[in-house]
Order: structure tokens, then C-alpha cells, then sequence
């Protein structure tokens, strides 16, 4: 995928940044992911649908709603994920790898620099040339494996978004909701399916914070005003199975 030109690739920064933490994990009690999952994985992403619960007069920005919906809705995205263990041992996501991964492919452009401890996930902290920073911290989280090859997780987080041409930061909350499905390598291979071995359904929901208009955040009452659904499969990243 080539790069885009500087100009295209600034003006996609913000969403590039809204997309990078969906369903990266976070907290203190990091998102466990079943052994499975551990390693690197080519990852195909399709936004299928974008919701206006509440209608567009709710909607901070409609620039970046449009957006999706003009150039995103319906295209296929392909980028690496990764998952590592922690110092307890246990799968989790691999937030600096996917940061990198995911800010390469969405905003033609490389993080000057990636701050995050899979031993303190909570906090990540991401600055890119120009002077834009983000600072991403989950508050909340919870999940459940419904089924031995399934896996829901939920979580809550906040971003703070600052560039030298912004006079305020801009502050964001979102859920992400996440159902994961998967099969054995060797289902994988013998099933058809082009090698597929986890399939999974991922909600993001956008809401007003008190630094929205007020009378708008009372009026929505916790409710999203904006809904993102992305259909992803991966697959084993091709040069990390041979490089094992």
C-alpha cells in the first residue's frame, strides 16, 4: 500500500487516531487472550455500517462521520497484528506493535514515537511528526468466553488529542466491543476459508464528553451518538510461520 501525499495523509490523522486503540486492549488487569492468539497476524478490516443513533445534530465533528462513510464504508483494510505475553505469562495485545501497524496503514505516515508497558497497559501514549500527541487510557473493561472458542471483551476509554494548530485539546470517549470466534490452525488449513483461523465482530461507539456542548451531552443521557461496526479475519502472518 503506498503512502499517501502529506497533505492527504494530515487530513486523516484524526481518524487514523480514533481507529488506532479499537480493540488494542488496555488496563489494569490487561484483556487475557486464549494461547491461540500469540504471535503475529495479517488482519483483513471492513467498515460495514456507520450509525447516527441519535442523529447527526449530535455529532461533534460530521467532517470525520462523512469521511468514513465516503471513503471507508464497505473497503477492505489490511494491516498486521500482534500478540505477546506479559511478564505474568499471559496473551495479550501487543499495543506498540499495533499502534505502528495501524497508524501506517490508516495515515501513510509512522509514529515518531510509542510509549507502553504491557506490564502497566493502561496508558499508551503516542506522538507523531508535527507535534500531534495522543494520550489513550482505558477505564474500563470486562470479558467473558461465552464458549471454548469464543471470546466477548468489552472496553472503555478516553483520548486526549493535541496539535499545535488546536488552541484546546480535543477529549474523546468510546466503547469497544469486541466478539471473537476461532478454530485450530489445522481447521484453519483443512476448512477453506483462504487459512482464516479468527473471525471477529467489533462495535466502536462514540460519546459526548463534558467538553462537547452541554445541553447535547444532558440531552443524549450516556447514549453513543456515533456507531462504527468493522468485520475483521486473521490469518498467520506468512513470514512470521516460516520464520518458525
Amino acid at each position: 500500500m503506498a503512502a499517501p501525499s502529506l497533505p492527504a495523509a494530515a487530513s486523516k490523522l484524526p481518524e487514523a487516531v480514533d481507529r488506532v486503540w479499537e480493540g488494542l486492549g488496555g488496563g489494569p488487569a490487561d484483556l487475557v487472550f486464549p494461547d491461540e492468539f500469540l504471535g503475529v497476524w495479517e488482519v483483513d478490516s471492513v467498515l460495514t455500517l456507520v450509525e447516527l443513533p441519535l442523529g447527526p445534530e449530535f455529532v461533534p465533528d460530521m467532517r470525520v462521520v462523512q469521511r468514513a462513510q465516503q471513503e471507508d464504508l464497505n473497503a477492505l483494510v489490511q494491516y498486521q497484528a500482534a500478540f505477546l505475553q506479559n511478564g505474568r505469562g499471559e496473551v495479550v495485545p501487543d499495543r506498540r506493535f499495533n499502534t505502528a501497524s495501524l497508524m501506517r496503514t490508516y495515515a501513510g505516515t509512522a509514529a515518531a514515537e510509542i510509549e507502553w508497558d504491557p506490564d502497566d497497559p493502561n496508558q499508551l501514549q503516542l506522538q507523531m511528526p508535527g507535534g500531534l500527541q495522543v494520550s489513550t487510557r482505558v477505564t474500563r473493561r470486562s470479558e467473558e468466553q461465552p464458549a471454548a472458542d469464543r471470546l466477548t471483551t468489552s472496553e472503555y476509554f478516553q483520548q486526549l488529542i493535541s496539535a499545535p494548530q488546536q488552541p484546546q485539546p480535543k477529549v474523546k470517549a468510546s466503547r469497544c466491543l469486541t466478539k471473537y470466534h476461532w478454530r485450530s490452525p489445522a481447521d484453519a488449513a483443512a476448512g477453506g476459508g483462504g487459512g482464516v483461523q479468527i473471525v471477529a465482530t467489533q462495535v466502536v461507539s462514540d460519546y459526548l464528553t463534558a467538553f462537547d456542548d452541554p445541553a447535547a451531552m444532558m440531552e443524549a443521557q450516556g447514549r453513543p451518538v456515533v456507531v462504527y461496526t468493522y468485520r475483521m479475519a486473521f490469518r498467520r502472518s506468512q513470514a512470521a510461520a516460516a520464520a518458525g
